[in-house]
């Protein structure tokens, strides 16, 4: 080797170890800088035409891709459910402690309390007025717990909306530093301070959405979605809320090609991150137990009801109107048994009384006088009002039931003792809701006795399903159209064929008249939902999923509509303390008394009744008592924040592990660097005496000539 050929060796070796010197030197000023990664330093030689010449250097991050990929995708998922777990714990805490005295189920010991107190002394106006306030009070609590619950639904598409705008921000600059490593690259300089950068804004942007990163050529990153839809390469897609064309309350997210117009759909290809999280408890988890509310309410308010319907105040009220039921005067009639239809003077005495068997079709006025029933409302509506003579008059319109008596007379219906009348599990008074105590806007109840032969009444509008995932993603949505003048069995026949839903689902029509939509347990679907609904049932203005209880919006709602009847609420001595007298049946005959507790006993006796309750997916509770229920609601809210808090610390716990096995791989140890410092001086002066030897040889050939 020529004496050039030397110098040329040990200034390489002089130049490499003293960039290996800065390398060093800049991992030790970088050793707590988060997100930081090693740079290590290593030499290689350099031939030319077969021969040594000399060194160089090469640097390169000691980033381990597949620890990285590890570590990102567990801080995706301690940003899920981390996020979940706040919001759900808020959510069991609107319940209130259940020991506690101003929670929502000490209410529901109140009504017990009263209940009880009203039995002893039913004609007391005080005691009338507690129980009708503790009614209230109930409704009011269940109310207060549905507004906070369905806040933290708005409160989590809000901080969804703040979440995309801070991923779309963090691809920007993820995007930008591609570019910017990319130049260094290409310069052949040090890139390691934007790499580190860009490293940052990733774990970052982890902690918002899932993605998966493929190191790039040139330097710098690319990041898809786990189905591979492209985040960032040098330019950047754009997150946002999607157009909600469907009709559903909320929408779900998009994203626009870097450079494109275009939106695709990205919703169900974020599978964590703190955008996850929000979806989910957005869209499942606080709508699942608004539901759960919902049913709890609707039972309580319906047990009451049907308590309530089976007595009557003292004196009986002039009047009774009934509820919305969406049934027609067309529809059969549908009952069993008997109940018996009283008018009294302001006595309690009767002045007139029907008799009705359903099972034999047959009205029997006070005189004896018999007349048919017909088989149809509309029939039986007409003949209650004629064999009432001029006592009372009934009507049926919108599918609202009412009796008015004549003058100051009152109006009492009764249940037979041995076989009361039924239809869906309901007394007559009760069906109709003709002395509801609890009011509302919706059915609290969805068991219509509809029969498969009664004609399905929608003359117009569609109804849109939107199928939903086991995270409330939206995943389809279905349009039907119901034929008019077809039957219930054949709406039922459409419902199951393969172009609605019977790819998804099975729609059947149980012996109460029950509508149910029960998703495949072989298929994705887990709820069936309702996201636009435009149908009406003839003049009742009832809609097909107001009138069966179907999607997740409508029956959760009845949590928020339900209170006491206002004309109750005003003058507690129309709370029905009294019941029927089943043998007071002639004329002037004492039906109502004063002091009679049936109808107070019957209250208290609702509240331990059993209820079933049907859970998002359209199955069914075991039966329940009311107190029962309320505990069954308060274990799930807090089951559901307790397992959310046990897989959060799970995935923190992860999360923690995989940053410290990777710091372990990636970080900066001072003793092996110190260790590496010593080796490049060595080498550096190494370096150093090679070139002066070389230098000393050089100008001994000088002198020699």
């Amino acid at each position: 080797m020529s004496i050039n050929g030397i110098l040329n060796t040990g200034l390489s070796s002089l130049l490499a170890n003293q960039s290996a010197l800065r390398v060093t030197s800049n991992n030790i000023a970088n050793v707590n800088t988060e997100g930081y990664v090693r740079q290590d330093a290593r030499t290689t030689q350099v031939v030319l035409d077969g021969k040594g010449a000399g060194v160089a250097l090469v640097v390169q991050r000691a980033a381990d891709r597949f620890l990285a990929a590890t570590h990102l995708s567990s801080i995706s998922k301690a940003g899920q459910f981390e996020t979940a777990s706040g919001l759900m714990d808020r959510a069991q805490g609107s319940f209130g402690d259940p020991t506690s005295t101003n929670s929502l189920f000490s209410s529901l010991d109140s009504i017990i309390s009263r209940a009880s107190s009203l039995t002893n002394d039913p004609s007391s106006s005080l005691r009338k007025a507690d129980m009708v306030s503790s009614i209230q009070h109930v409704f009011e609590d269940i109310q207060g717990v549905y507004s906070r619950i369905d806040g933290l639904r708005d409160e989590a598409s809000q901080k969804l909306s703040g979440a995309i705008e801070t991923a779309n921000s963090l691809m920007n600059q993820i995007a930008d530093l591609n570019s910017e490593i990319q130049k260094y690259s290409m310069n052949g300089s040090d890139a390691s301070g934007a790499e580190t950068k860009q490293s940052q804004l990733m774990d970052e942007l982890a902690s918002l959405i899932d993605f998966k990163v493929t190191p790039q050529e040139r330097g710098g990153v690319e990041l898809r979605t786990s189905s591979g839809l492209l985040l960032v390469d040098h330019r950047a897609a754009k997150l946002s809320v999607a157009d909600n064309t469907s009709g559903a309350r909320f929408a779900g997210i998009s994203i626009s090609p870097a450079g494109s117009d275009a939106e695709l759909d990205v919703t169900r290809q974020i599978s964590s991150g703190e955008i996850r999280g929000l979806l989910s408890v957005r869209d499942y988890e606080l709508p699942e137990l608004s539901y759960a509310l919902g049913e709890y309410a609707a039972s309580l308010a319906d047990a009451l009801n049907q308590a309530h319907n089976e007595g009557t105040a003292v004196p009986a009220p002039t009047s009774l109107s009934g509820r919305n039921t969406g049934l027609q005067s067309t529809d059969s009639l549908g009952f069993t048994g008997n109940a018996d239809f009283a008018i009294v003077g302001s006595d309690g005495r009767i002045v007139e009384r029907v008799q009705v068997d359903f099972d034999a079709g047959t009205l029997t006025d006070s005189a004896g006088n018999v007349t048919a029933t017909g088989a149809t409302i509309g029939s039986f509506v007409s003949a209650l009002d004629a064999q009432f003579g001029g006592a009372a008059s009934v009507s049926f319109a919108n599918g609202e039931l009412s009796i008015s008596a004549t003058g100051t007379n009152g109006i009492s219906i009764g249940q037979d003792a041995t076989s009361p009348s039924d239809r869906a599990g309901r007394g007559f008074s009760a069906f109709f809701g003709l002395n509801d105590i609890v009011q509302t806007s919706s059915p609290t109840f969805y068991d219509t006795g509809l029969q498969g032969t009664d004609g399905h009444g929608f003359t117009s509008g569609s109804i849109t399903f939107g199928l939903r995932n086991g995270s409330g993603d939206l995943l389809q949505t279905v349009e039907y159209v119901p034929t008019p003048g077809a039957s219930m069995n054949d709406m039922v026949t459409d419902l199951n064929s393969s172009g609605i839903l019977g790819n998804f689902a099975t729609a059947s029509l149980d012996g109460e008249g029950r509508l149910n939509i029960i998703p495949n347990a072989s298929g994705t679907i887990s709820a069936i939902d309702v996201v636009a609904d435009s149908t009406l049932r003839g003049a009742s203005d009832m809609s097909m999923s107001s009138l069966f209880g179907l999607g997740i919006e409508g029956p959760a709602e009845r949590a928020r509509s339900l209170s006491v009847n206002d004309e109750i609420a005003l003058n507690p001595s129309r709370l029905a303390t009294a019941a029927l007298n089943p043998n007071a049946t002639a004329v002037g005959s004492l039906a109502v008394a004063s002091g009679d507790n049936s109808g107070a006993l019957s209250l208290q006796s609702a509240l331990g009744k059993t209820v079933s309750l049907r859970t998002i997916q359209g199955s069914e509770f075991l039966n329940l008592s009311i107190t029962d229920a309320a505990s069954q609601l308060a274990s799930h809210a807090g089951s559901k924040a307790v397992s959310f808090e046990n897989r959060a610390d799970a995935a923190v716990a992860i999360r923690s592990e995989a940053e410290t096995r990777r710091a372990s791989a990636e970080g900066v140890n001072l003793d092996e660097e110190m260790v590496r410092m010593t080796i490049y001086q060595q080498s550096y002066s190494a370096a150093s005496r090679l070139i002066q030897t070389s230098k000393d040889m050089y100008d001994v050939l000088l002198n020699m000539v």
